[in-house]
């Protein structure tokens, strides 16, 4: 009877999923079967007799450890407990053992997404009286961010310039308000843990004896404190089993650094090296633009992709007069193909940086061509559910007082800034958290006697609120939305704006979540259900089932396929980006050229302008150098009509393929605008 876990697996699937002891590397490239060789090993593992509870398994989204756990339970008829993300992992590890770091937080901090982080920071700048129009609370963050990935401390940082010991003023400021008020970020998740398992005696060996088996998937994508988060938890028997590809690592901005796979052999000497080539995804005329592009890059695994699928249709490329032109070409190839019978479903667009959509979606919408944007304004950014988010956190960490703050912002207290300083400084006095000293019975003596009306009924409020049970999930938000006011006070806006209503439709549509949370995990209690939301990643969010053309950026786009994909604007300045000044910076952006094309399974369609509106200017761009590094002989050109070429345009045979000059192709081509200006539908470009 054939093994369902070996089950139609090549050569090489069969040596990465059989492996069972020891360290190995799977260099898997796009769409060769990662997924299916990582979900199989641990099926394998476990009909081998390796107990589900021993085996940890971190992935980069929630879509993709989901998915995981339910491809492992089909095989081998259960699945381990322990598959997440790197954060979601970190953040359950830090809930049992936080405490014992003794650095200030406990198990039921919160997690602080990015308004609560610039929040933050802009607070530290006015109290530290540095200007924020100089120093961005964005670009502080980043710093921040960066520091903490590397593992750096405040005092770790670089010293002399006003410009870093600002950053390092804000960062000290930053960490010591995350402390007090038992909060963490992100960047937190990893390097505590990190921390916890360096500095706590004894713990990282109980992890070493509960977790046998470690598997790490896209590990190209792993920063220095994941790193070494990987390095802590691995054990004398090196049962680590890293998977990922050097040709797909694009989030160094991040952190990201694709070294920890290229050195994968140094770190664990005798490691198994298994090379997954043959792509399942994509057509043999995608991969070869694919493969022409990335051998390019000198910091690779040398590897050739190549499928077994049909040839499929050459790829085409337009060059287009300028974004609207190429946006409206964009709208025509997708409402064509659409017309054929591929829906709009099917078909995505990867463009370098969010700022590109902007001429596609107004060519979208005067076509009422439905569309989504992933990595917009996500659902738990909306004003109305960060309000409701930050009722829920107070109830599990009374210590965060930017929840505090906001719920005060929300409706009407009595309590204004000076107030709450006020507030602030006599809970610390009192050695509290101002939602415990605003919750004490005698609140109004506390305060001196100087409560008002409004102030005493919201104190009362407090003191009711905090009696919510955190469990079943779905009762305690509902108890919550009743109680916070959030409700009404939409509904008396609504009788002045309609487009309130909106926002009962995601109040209703958050309930919904904890429902569905509820019934999938109804052991758990309001602390696991926000460590739940807090961890969700844009991708996640999008509605993959909804008949509508999707829209991202290229990091978006990682770990996706669509049968049709757009590339848009492959000009100097863009991709590459105006920031990719050195060797490395101009790999990565090749790199991420080669994510988005590879995320194409079987159309390919690339465009550049000569011009493009930036900054409420028109710029002048020039193609990008990595289109000479395609195989244009086998594209199509593509155009709209009335378009016109001079100089050295492109000449196209019988076949419609570019005829490439033996010295070749000359990619700078410059328009005729005054040919272009008099087509009759040039206005309305």
């Amino acid at each position: 009877m054939p093994d369902p876990i070996l089950d139609h697996l090549t050569d090489a699937q069969r040596e990465a999923v059989t492996h069972i002891d020891g360290p190995m590397l799977v260099v898997a490239g796009a769409g060769s079967g990662k997924t299916r060789v990582v979900t199989r090993r641990i099926a394998y593992l476990i009909a081998n007799g390796v107990r589900p509870h021993q085996i940890l398994a971190m992935t980069f989204t929630n879509k993709a450890a989901g998915e995981m756990k339910e491809r492992v339970a089909a095989l081998a008829g259960e699945a381990p407990r322990w598959v997440g993300t790197f954060h979601s992992v970190c953040a359950r590890l830090l809930r049992f053992d936080l405490d014992k770091l003794a650095e200030g937080r406990t198990g039921n901090f919160t997690i602080f997404d990015d308004s609560d982080q610039q929040g933050l920071v802009k607070q530290a700048l006015k109290t530290l009286s540095i200007d924020d129009k100089r120093f961005r609370p964005r670009t502080l963050l980043s710093a921040i961010s960066s520091a903490k990935c590397g593992m750096k401390s405040p005092d770790d940082l670089p010293c002399g310039s006003w410009e870093d010991d600002v950053i390092a003023k804000v960062y000290r400021y930053y960490e010591r308000e995350l402390r007090r008020m038992n909060a963490a970020d992100f960047d937190d998740l990893l390097t505590l843990t990190v921390q916890m398992l360096e500095k706590v005696p004894g713990l990282k060996e109980v992890y070493h004896d509960r977790f046998r088996y470690l598997l790490i998937d896209e590990y190209q994508d792993t920063n220095r404190a994941q790193y070494r988060l990987m390095k802590l938890l691995t054990g004398a028997n090196r049962n680590v089993h890293a998977t990922g590809d050097p040709d797909q690592s694009i989030y160094s901005w991040r952190g990201a650094d694709y070294r920890n796979i290229m050195e994968f052999q140094k770190d664990f000497p005798g490691a198994r090296i298994v090379q997954l080539e043959q792509n399942y995804r994509s057509t043999q005329a995608i991969l070869d633009a694919a493969n022409a592009l990335i051998r390019n890059n000198e910091e690779r695994f040398e590897k050739n992709l190549f499928t077994e699928n049909m040839a499929g249709l050459p790829p085409a490329l337009a060059s287009l007069p300028n974004d609207r032109y190429e946006a409206e070409w964009i709208v025509e190839k997708a409402l064509g193909m659409r017309a054929e019978g591929t829906p709009l479903t099917q078909m995505a667009i990867f463009y370098r940086t969010h700022s590109q959509s902007r001429s596609i979606e107004e060519a979208f919408m005067r076509e009422g061509v439905p569309y989504q944007i992933i990595g917009g304004v996500r659902f738990y950014e909306r004003k109305e559910i960060k309000d409701l988010l930050a009722h829920l956190k107070i109830l599990v960490n009374p210590r965060d007082a930017v929840s505090l703050r906001r719920i005060i912002d929300s409706k009407s207290t009595g309590v204004g800034a000076k107030t709450f300083d006020n507030i602030a400084a006599l809970s610390a006095e009192a050695g509290q958290s101002e939602w415990d000293f605003l919750r004490r019975d005698d609140f109004d003596q506390a305060y001196n006697g100087r409560a008002n009306k409004k102030l005493k009924a919201f104190c009362a409020w407090c003191q009711s609120f905090a009696r919510i049970k955190l469990a079943p999930v779905d009762e305690c938000v509902r108890q919550v939305i009743n109680r916070s006011g959030l409700i009404e006070q939409i509904q008396i806006r609504s009788e002045q704006d309609p487009s309130e209503e909106d926002r009962l439709e995601n109040i209703d549509a958050f309930l919904a979540r904890a429902l569905e949370f509820a019934a999938a995990h109804p052991e758990a209690a309001l602390p696991e259900f926000l460590e739940d939301v807090a961890l969700v990643a844009e991708v996640d969010e999008w509605d993959r089932e909804a008949d509508k053309i999707s829209m991202m950026t290229l990091h978006s786009a990682k770990g996706l396929e669509f049968p049709c994909v757009f590339l848009p604007g492959l000009e100097e300045g863009l991709l590459p980006h105006e920031n990719a000044y050195t060797k490395s910076a101009a790999e990565e952006e090749r790199r991420l050229l080669y994510v988005g094309i590879t995320r194409a399974r079987e159309r390919l369609f690339i465009s550049f302008a000569s011009s493009r509106l930036r900054f409420g200017q028109v710029n002048f761009a020039s193609p990008s150098r990595f289109l000479r590094e395609l195989p244009l002989e086998e594209f199509t050109m593509e155009d709209l009509a009335g378009a016109a070429y001079r100089g050295s345009a492109p000449r196209q045979d019988k076949s419609n393929k570019w005829q490439v000059d033996e010295d070749g192709f000359d990619l700078d081509t410059d328009w005729d605008f005054d040919e272009a200006q008099a087509h009759p539908d040039y206005e309305s470009f």
